[in-house]
């Protein structure tokens, strides 16, 4: 097993991952350098220094109970009150000390999607959790940042829906067939996804 990244190994895998970012109509070449960007990443190198830290290791670093590897706590699915105990404290202890622990998105969304994954193979005799383990194996091994967004864009707020001017504001189903059907929806930006190494959609509820 790798040992856990730290934060200086995440501000080198930023260089290498090279994404293409844009701020202010001014592109930035190396987004692990870019003042602008300098809050989030500083935060984000937190939680994998965090990890390291002997005091802390209980709180941040999990036993991943398909695997059976230690991962980081902002990867991790949960399987106990225990590790949602943990988890809860691991986001505390992060914002005490940066105002927002930002990985911990993905930890919510690799659970949601663990159990959606199931459901539908429970209902339809499919493989999605398994694909969708293997996928979280991936991730927790690399100790990567994930880029998530986790909700609809939502548009006028005043308004339900359906009574939006831009129908794509909400996640709405557009065709159906005896087969599947297919949804569409105006895609949410989040603002950490240019500091991540990765990125996945997750829409709210799944």
């Amino acid at each position: 097993q790798r040992m856990p990244m730290t934060g200086a190994d995440y501000r080198e895998s930023l260089r290498r991952y090279k994404p293409r970012v844009w701020i202010d109509g001014q592109s930035i070449e190396s987004v692990a350098d870019a003042p602008q960007l300098a809050p989030g990443i500083n935060a984000l190198g937190v939680s994998y220094d965090f990890a390291l830290r002997e005091e802390l290791r209980p709180l941040m670093l999990a036993v991943q109970a398909s695997s059976g590897k230690t991962v980081n706590r902002m990867l991790h699915v949960d399987a106990s009150s225990a590790d949602l105990l943990n988890k809860l404290e691991a986001v505390r202890v992060l914002c005490q000390e940066t105002g927002c622990a930002q990985r911990y998105l993905a930890h919510d969304a690799f659970s949601a999607i663990a159990q959606a994954t199931a459901r539908i193979d429970a209902d339809k005799g499919t493989r999605y959790a398994e694909r969708f383990t293997a996928y979280l194996h991936d991730f927790q091994d690399r100790d990567l940042s994930v880029g998530i967004a986790m909700t609809d864009a939502k548009g006028d707020r005043s308004k339900r829906p359906h009574e939006q001017a831009n129908v794509d504001s909400y996640v709405h189903i557009v065709e159906r067939s005896a087969r599947a059907s297919s949804s569409r929806a105006q895609r949410r930006s989040s603002p950490a996804r240019p500091t991540c190494t990765s990125s996945s959609s997750c829409r709210a509820g799944t």
